[in-house]
């Protein structure tokens, strides 16, 4: 969701506030932290629960796994959320920065799940996508200290292209979990997705800005009562769950798989150039310059913290973990940039994560639900890929590079692992078209030369 909102935010730096009720260093009286903490609350919440969501649906893991996926994300999150914005040493931004379960690795892990799983059993590969996750976050550690150079090569063009492909295969995600509903469900699982759908579309066109921040969690509610009234909606075993849950360090066995850290690494710092314009906002919104070397290094301990967060989170078999862009619209919202503020956010997921009640209620959402209240988001997704290139204004270079990779990135990830004579490794790196596009947007940025004169496309 952080991509959806990143677009806006950057376009309109011009008009953000400046002067916060509250800076960061602030201490506002702790009632109204905590009012204004909730709303954050309120903001993320359907982000970090429907990407576990959608991975666990995607990848068809049993209820166990998918109960611990969302119950360890909310825990993770409240946990990463505190390292972000207290700052240990040289990692945390030290701003109201609230993280989460990343979207952008949504599609990759379940491509890479997917061509693992036929030949594999599901803790075995579980465990080697966490492990990936582990190794690129540390490549990532050491990446991010040339963080000025790193936002050079991720061009508009690497951005921009990976974003569009990334907001496509989340449609086809979600109207695939749709169409295995219907098959199960008939119409009643169009009348819930239905639902949901319009409650989502409705509120995001709301002149209120603080219905379009939960306009998520309002969709998922909404649809989960039509699909009650329907029969669609599964009753939580509540009997039998235990009274806390307790994340597991390590739950599922490591096992290295260079193939797998070569395709997510693409991701890792496509990711990273998202939570630079994530950051840079939030900086704004709280009245930080954004142009001194003091910005550089609280820039540099933010991605830091969301590399270290992303490790942690892997540790914990949960999956990657950064920045936020909802709780920009509520800082802007409310004029609270405090960090008590985000401290008694972080505080609130973790305690509603060690709940395991909310996982199983979470679990218990039909995948029409689901899809239907976040099929827009995803196609913002991909508008808000095309205008990182620049749309109409993008210069020709930038458009044959995003055409290359938008184009070449799902065709090679479709045909490679068909072919009989493909390495096995070869087949795991091009599996996710996210990854590969991203790749090869990358490569061509690199081979391609600088023309002096860039004319627009148009």
């Amino acid at each position: 969701m952080a991509i959806v909102n990143h677009c806006r935010i950057v376009k309109s730096m011009g008009r953000l506030s400046m002067q916060p009720g509250f800076g960061i260093d602030d201490s506002p009286p702790h009632a109204l932290a905590a009012v204004v903490g909730a709303q954050h609350l309120l903001a993320v919440f359907g982000g970090i629960i429907t990407a576990p969501l959608l991975i666990a649906i995607g990848m068809q893991l049993d209820p166990t796994d998918t109960a611990y996926l969302i119950s360890s994300a909310l825990v993770i999150s409240g946990v990463a959320t505190l390292i972000q914005i207290r700052s240990i040493g040289p990692i945390g931004s030290g701003m109201l920065s609230i993280q989460g379960t990343s979207f952008t690795f949504v599609t990759p892990l379940i491509f890479l799940y997917q061509l693992k799983s036929s030949s594999l059993p599901t803790e075995v590969v579980l465990g080697q996508l966490f492990t990936a996750c582990m190794v690129a976050a540390l490549i990532m550690l050491v990446l991010v200290q040339w963080i000025e150079r790193l936002r050079r090569i991720i061009t508009p063009a690497v951005a921009g292209s990976t974003v569009i492909l990334l907001g496509v295969s989340l449609v086809l995600i979600a109207l695939q979990g749709l169409q295995r509903d219907y098959a199960a469900n008939g119409s009643a699982a169009l009348l819930a997705a239905g639902s949901s759908f319009g409650v989502v579309l409705l509120l995001a066109l709301s002149g209120k800005p603080a219905l379009r921040l939960c306009s998520i969690v309002v969709g998922l509610a909404a649809g989960s009562l039509v699909a009650a009234q329907l029969g669609l909606l599964r009753k939580p075993d509540l009997v039998s769950a235990p009274a806390l849950f307790i994340p597991e360090f390590l739950r599922y066995p490591l096992s290295f798989d260079l193939s797998m850290v070569l395709a997510l690494l693409p991701i890792f710092i496509v990711s990273a150039t998202e939570s630079i314009g994530d950051l840079s906002a939030t900086a704004t919104l709280s009245g930080i310059p954004v142009n001194d070397r003091q910005f550089l290094k609280r820039l540099r301990g933010g991605v830091s913290a969301d590399t270290i967060n992303s490790l942690l989170a892997a540790l914990f078999s949960s999956f990657p973990n950064t920045t936020f862009s909802q709780n920009n619209g509520v800082i802007r919202l409310t004029g609270v940039a405090s960090r008590r503020v985000g401290a008694y956010t972080a505080v609130m997921l973790i305690l509603i994560g060690l709940v395991p009640a909310v996982a199983l209620f979470v679990q218990a959402l039909p995948a029409s639900v689901v899809g239907g209240a976040t099929v827009i988001m995803f196609a913002l997704v991909g508008v808000s890929g095309w205008l990182m290139i620049g749309g109409r204004d993008a210069d020709r270079r930038t458009i044959a590079i995003s055409a290359a990779a938008v184009l070449f990135g799902p065709v090679i990830s479709s045909l490679v692992p068909q072919w009989d004579g493909a390495p096995r490794a070869l087949a795991t790196f091009v599996a996710s078209p996210v990854s590969t596009g991203a790749f090869i947007a990358m490569l061509l940025e690199l081979l391609i030369p600088r023309f002096t004169i860039l004319e627009p496309a148009t």
